[in-house]
């Protein structure tokens, strides 16, 4: 029998990829989930408004990690602020907010991925990041964000 689409076996990590999982259902019913070596993958599109168009995204997290967001498609415009080096988008600061195992991907990351995809639009628009910011650069790895 094939273990597609189940957690990984160890104790803490099942708990917790089923939970994400089940709460992402949930809220955003349209992602797709797979789940390889312990790295859980939610892709799904969203759309920020109604006027918006709809962008894919995708969505990693192995547990004790920070979960990252990619933009699929359409592609971000070049220079466009609030990314990290390796091109995930730069939801909140670490410094005034830590992710926990306990924080919920479809209550925080998915609706700021939206909030993000917002602003992102009116930065097309009007050339200025008009969202919230409490830094003035965004460091290349948000794993290492607290170290700086």
């Amino acid at each position: 029998m094939a273990k597609r689409n189940r957690p990984p076996s160890s104790g803490y990590q099942v708990a917790d990829i089923v939970a994400q999982q089940a709460r992402i259902k949930q809220a955003f019913p349209g992602f797709a989930w797979t789940w390889k070596a312990g790295l859980a993958t939610w892709t799904g599109e969203l759309q920020p408004t109604e006027n918006s168009g709809r962008y894919l995204i995708r969505i990693t997290y192995r547990v004790g990690a920070i979960p990252k967001v990619i933009v699929l498609s359409p592609k971000l415009k070049a220079g466009c602020p609030h990314l990290y080096g390796d091109g995930s988008l730069c939801l909140y600061w670490p410094k005034e907010w830590h992710w926990t195992r306990s924080a919920v991907i479809a209550e925080t990351i998915l609706p700021w991925a939206a909030n993000w995809l917002y602003f992102y639009e009116l930065w097309l628009d009007t050339d200025e990041w008009l969202g919230p910011s409490s830094h003035a650069q965004v460091p290349k790895d948000p794993d290492k964000v607290d170290a700086a």
